[in-house]
């Protein structure tokens, strides 16, 4: 607040009349001027400040330039602080009056001094850096001849991005205070092209069930169905033998009139032709079921099993197919 009011007393009057602006813009930068010294004074930064900027706008002074120097330092922007201060001596050659100009000139070196260890700095470091980068600190373009050099920022979050073509882009963010240095470093990792080599993801495609499979496996059925009738017509035979035959002490005693030996040699022959004839058909739907289970999603757990088998039980008969699918 002393370096306000003490500059304040210099006035935007300090520049030389030969780089004086019109003197429209002159007078409504001194109004300006006064109207944030009384706010400022008052404990207003928030009021009194923009209007500091407004009147450098106008009218480019050392007085005014200092005391927007200031209020940057109050609102924590320490590099907007830093550049005003420059700016303040950049304007401080046409200031009249030899002692003025040195006093003016003892503030801004002053204020400068003061802010160089207050400032923190941040560098930022890309290895391997590809064509085309593109690097921005808070939204802002990072020249390439910035990188690996520590940089003042203000104190507080700063985010960090970089981009190349061809590259998987990298964000930052990092957080500083009151003098410290900081540095990021960032590598841009390829992004790798897709193998069309590599199996697709999702859902595996079911393969084409070959034609062999569904006629082995209707001839198995085929056979099954077969065996499946000489086991019925076995046990009726057997059937037909136990009704009108019976053992007797000394061999068996068969009806008069039955002919035992017919269904005899029936009985005989069916069971051979079941055996033979279901056996045939295991094979073949065994057969069909392992085709048709190649033919199906390669990823599919648990593991498919499939099995055959002729089941007998009294006056009936029949083939059974189980398995998991």
């Amino acid at each position: 607040m002393a370096l306000l009011a003490c500059v304040a007393a210099l006035g935007p009057a300090d520049v030389a009349a030969a780089a004086a602006p019109a003197a429209g813009d002159r007078a409504a930068a001194e109004a300006l001027f006064d109207e944030a010294r009384a706010l400022v004074e008052a404990g207003d930064f928030a009021a009194g400040c923009p209007k500091f900027a407004a009147s450098m706008k106008l009218y480019a002074a050392t007085s005014t330039a200092l005391n927007l120097a200031r209020c940057h330092e109050h609102a924590g922007e320490l590099v907007a602080a830093r550049d005003a201060y420059h700016q303040a001596l950049a304007h401080n050659g046409e200031t009249r009056g030899a002692r003025r100009r040195k006093g003016l000139e003892a503030l801004a070196n002053d204020g400068i001094a003061a802010l160089a260890p207050r400032l923190p700095r941040l560098r930022v470091v890309v290895e391997g850096a590809p064509a085309r980068l593109a690097v921005t600190r808070d939204g802002q373009p990072l020249p390439a001849d910035a990188l690996g050099q520590a940089q003042p920022v203000d104190p507080g979050s700063h985010e960090i991005h970089a981009s190349a073509p061809g590259h998987q882009p990298v964000r930052r963010v990092v957080e500083l205070a009151e003098g410290e240095t900081e540095t990021v470093t960032l590598q841009l990792a390829p992004i790798r092209p897709a193998d069309p080599a590599a199996e697709p993801r999702g859902k595996p495609r079911r393969r084409a069930v070959p034609a062999w499979a569904w006629a082995t496996g209707a001839l198995g059925l085929g056979l099954a169905g077969a065996s499946v009738y000489f086991l019925v017509d076995d046990l009726a035979a057997i059937d037909a033998l136990k009704t009108h035959c019976r053992d007797v002490p000394g061999g068996t005693y068969c009806d008069p009139d039955y002919e035992f030996a017919a269904d005899n040699a029936r009985k005989n022959r069916d069971l051979g032709l079941f055996i033979g004839l279901g056996s045939a058909g295991l094979v073949a739907i065994t057969a069909a079921v392992v085709g048709i289970v190649r033919a199906s999603p390669a990823k599919q757990k648990p593991a498919r099993r499939a099995a055959a088998g002729p089941w007998l039980a009294p006056g009936g008969g029949g083939l059974n197919i189980g398995g998991r699918f």
